[in-house]
C-alpha cells in the first residue's frame, strides 16, 4: 500500500459522513430537477398558470408577454422544505453508512 492510499484512507476516516452528505446533495439536486421538469411539462399550452411542488419549495409560472408570446419563470418559493427534502435523504444515508461501519468493526 502506497503512501497516497494510506492518507486517502486517513481522510475518509476523518470524514465518515463526507459521502453521504455528498450524496444526499446529489439526490436533492435530481429531485428538484426532476420536479422542476415535471411543472414545465405539465403546463397546457398558452394557459397562465402558477405551480408550486415539493411542499411549497419549487414553482414554475407562466405569463402572458405583449405581441402573444408567454413568459416563464421558475425558482425557490421556500427553502426551508428544500432543506427538510435534503435532511430526509441525508439521516438514512447517514445512519447507514454508521452501520455498516459498526458491522465491519465487529468482523
Amino acid at each position: 500500500m502506497g503512501a497516497s492510499e494510506r492518507q486517502g484512507e486517513g481522510m475518509a476516516k476523518e470524514f465518515p459522513v463526507g459521502k453521504s452528505i455528498a450524496g444526499a446533495v446529489l439526490l436533492t439536486l435530481g429531485t428538484v430537477v426532476a420536479t422542476l421538469l415535471c411543472l414545465m411539462f405539465s403546463t397546457g399550452g398558452d394557459q397562465v398558470v402558477r405551480r408550486e411542488a415539493l411542499f411549497g419549495a419549487l414553482f414554475f409560472e407562466t405569463e402572458r408577454k405583449s405581441g402573444g408570446a408567454v413568459g416563464a419563470t421558475m425558482g425557490v418559493a421556500n427553502p426551508m422544505a428544500l432543506i427538510a427534502v435534503f435532511l430526509v435523504f441525508a439521516v438514512p444515508l447517514v445512519a447507514i453508512r454508521f452501520a455498516c461501519r459498526e458491522l465491519t468493526r465487529r468482523r
